[in-house]
């Protein structure tokens, strides 16, 4: 059989690609535990099936229908699959390198394609750029500007009230400005003689949004023995634009931190967002090196150096819900977070069922597929709400939102507070001494 030489071209381009797919058995192991194949129940909303349509890509080069490019689209990166195939599939790290194909492969791209390229090439790595956002959010959210949209807007729109609920409370000004190490021999120092220098990342949105957890790490690190420094210049880990498919950029991004981290004079740098961490752990392919320092999730690093026991008594029903990108992107399973917990005086740890299940987030998933996202989140809050939790920590900022939104529908999903574990941390060492419990 003779094959056309563009074609015969066409497919060595694609042959490494092509060969990692043979490597799936196709034992359907991974099944059960995909969220997206648990809504469809189709055999191409899992991971198999995605594999399928990958490996036929790659045979045909003809192009890809926009049926079966759903499907690949559909897929929340979750990386479930990889935790239970015995194959040893990168399913997460195939995702990147297909949707960057995809990427590449259309000749006319809409304009979804050129705002997420705006977003994440202009925006997520400044920032400035997010601080100056997050102002006009915080006075949209203060001003009364959301309750007239919600009045007007939210009960002609339900995919308005939706998205909505998926804003964080941004913190005040003043509050989310963390002050950033200028001058690196300077920094938050521990309390009594240092253990290690740690250097913190600070990430993009998390920088501003989520400052109170970056404010309890800084806290709890002190209280630890370590001297933290916040380097300046570092910037988004690009773990977005890794989903997105748009590599080239998150290379950039990796590489910026490397520099930056490489030279912070640091032993170790301390995450505290899941995604970001396995963004972070897992370097591109041109970064065989890594980050320089070593990378270590807070609660990870917590439980490897030996936790100082708080005194401090919290009187709660606690459960944890487990981020997608810390138990099956970093192999963090339940025992270190729950562990540190358990220090805590007074704290009783609840049981979720399921809780190593996605929630529905994955970074904007829930954003650009609702439909698939919404089902997931509901059964999530169902399984949160059974187990009598008062608060419920996360490891991650998507996750944090995600839940968030979904509890809020119930008024006994309201009264749950939503805290990273290091916040619960801090809160116990902040009320050592007291007489009343928190």
């Amino acid at each position: 059989m003779t094959i056309a030489k563009d074609k015969e071209l066409q497919f060595t381009s694609r042959f490494h690609e092509y060969t990692r797919t043979l490597d799936c058995v196709h034992c359907g192991l991974c099944i059960p535990y995909c969220p997206t194949h648990g809504v469809t129940g189709r055999e191409s909303d899992s991971p198999r099936g995605r594999i399928y349509l990958m490996r036929g890509y790659a045979e045909d080069g003809e192009g890809i229908s926009r049926e079966a490019e759903q499907h690949i689209l559909q897929c929340i990166v979750c990386r479930a699959c990889e935790t239970v195939c015995p194959s040893g599939i990168h399913m997460g790290d195939m995702m990147e390198s297909f949707r960057e194909e995809l990427n590449r492969a259309h000749k006319v791209k809409g304009p979804g394609f050129w705002l997420a390229k705006l977003l994440l090439r202009h925006v997520l790595p400044f920032r400035g750029r997010i601080a100056a956002i997050s102002d006009l959010i915080y006075m949209y959210q203060r001003s009364g500007l959301r309750k007239l949209a919600n009045a007007t807007l939210g009960r002609l729109s339900k995919r308005f009230s939706e998205l909505d609920r998926l804003q964080p409370e941004i913190p005040e000004p003043r509050l989310r400005r963390i002050e950033t190490d200028r001058t690196l021999p300077g920094g938050y120092p521990s309390e009594g003689k240092a253990r290690m220098r740690v250097g913190l990342f600070l990430g993009c949105i998390t920088s501003e949004w989520f400052a109170p957890a970056h404010r309890a790490t800084i806290r709890v690190l002190q209280r630890n023995g370590c001297d933290v420094v916040l380097p300046e210049e570092q910037t988004c880990c690009g773990a977005l634009h890794r989903h997105g498919g748009f590599l080239a950029e998150s290379g950039e991004l990796y590489r910026r931190n490397a520099e930056i981290f490489s030279r912070s004079g640091v032993d170790v740098v301390i995450v505290n967002a899941a995604g970001c961490g396995a963004a972070l752990k897992e370097p591109p392919h041109q970064f065989p090196a890594g980050l320089g320092p070593p990378v270590r999730d807070i609660c990870e690093f917590l439980d490897e150096i030996g936790l100082v026991a708080p005194k401090g008594r919290i009187e709660k029903r606690v459960g944890y819900h487990q981020p997608c990108h810390l138990v099956h992107g970093q192999k963090i399973g339940p025992r270190a977070v729950e562990e540190l917990l358990r220090k805590i005086p007074g704290l009783q740890l609840v049981p979720i069922e399921d809780s190593d299940r996605c929630c529905g987030s994955g970074g904007v998933y829930n954003l650009l597929h609702p439909e698939m996202a919404e089902p997931i989140l509901s059964e999530k809050t169902r399984t949160i709400l059974e187990s009598g939790a008062e608060i419920i920590v996360t490891g991650n900022p998507g996750c944090a939102m995600q839940v968030k939104s979904g509890l809020e529908r119930s008024s006994a999903g309201k009264a749950i507070e939503i805290l990273h574990p290091v916040e619960l941390l801090d809160r116990a060492y902040e009320s050592e001494g007291r007489s009343t419990p928190s």
